[in-house]
């Protein structure tokens, strides 16, 4: 009788563990609904860094479009976003947004972002509920290689997407060089909102580009 208890204690740990975390810890399988995912090593790889997480009830949703507090979480992460050497005539705050409170899962992410100046502010609203799009996607990872100063050197060829003006594609010459996010059959698809999946794809590029320069 004990065994079975002993037994029944056992399974009851394990599977609450995977209701938990999303995890299952004997084959370290990150969110079953991924698993036929095109993107699922990419989503595996940045979960394991803790760079991204799931949504909540074991689930990843890859293909739903990322959020900006979403992402603001990812990039503090990914670039372990700090002041640094910044001075300040007046620090940003939470004062700042009208959105924005302390004690939210995003909120020292957000706060960290508008002290190295990641995210486009309209005015005192961050909208940390709002998709975000691959031009906005790709100039805030573009602005954290920036703000932590890590000397990245491309060959810095002017890519050629048939969906972008010249203005849009000075946005995103950074991204495409490095390899961090690239269109498809010559679109970028620059106002299309970015699934999580495709950040867990250029975030996974990111970091490998971070390491190259020991950051």
């Amino acid at each position: 009788m004990y065994k079975k208890l002993i037994l029944a204690l056992v399974l009851a740990m394990f599977f609450l563990g995977v209701t938990c975390s999303g995890v299952w810890a004997d084959t370290g399988v990150i969110f079953p609904e991924i698993q036929n995912h095109w993107a699922a090593r990419q989503i595996k790889s940045v979960c394991a860094q803790g760079i991204m997480h799931g949504t909540g009830n074991g689930l990843f949703v890859p293909d739903r479009a990322i959020t900006r507090a979403e992402l603001a979480v990812c990039l503090y992460h990914t670039f372990k976003l700090d002041t640094g050497d910044k001075q300040f005539t007046k620090a940003p705050s939470f004062e700042d947004y009208y959105d924005v409170k302390p004690g939210k899962w995003y909120s020292d992410a957000v706060l960290m972002c508008a002290v190295n100046d990641i995210f486009t502010v309209d005015g005192r609203s961050f909208k940390p509920d709002e998709p975000v799009t691959r031009i906005e996607a790709a100039q805030a990872i573009e602005k954290c290689f920036t703000a932590k100063k890590i000397p990245v050197v491309t060959i810095m060829l002017w890519p050629t997407y048939k969906d972008l003006s010249d203005d849009e594609t000075t946005k995103v010459v950074f991204v495409s060089n490095t390899g961090i996010m690239k269109g498809f059959n010559g679109y970028f698809r620059p106002h299309e909102k970015m699934t999580r999946a495709e950040v867990a794809c250029a975030l996974e590029r990111t970091v490998s580009i971070i390491k190259q320069y020991n950051y």
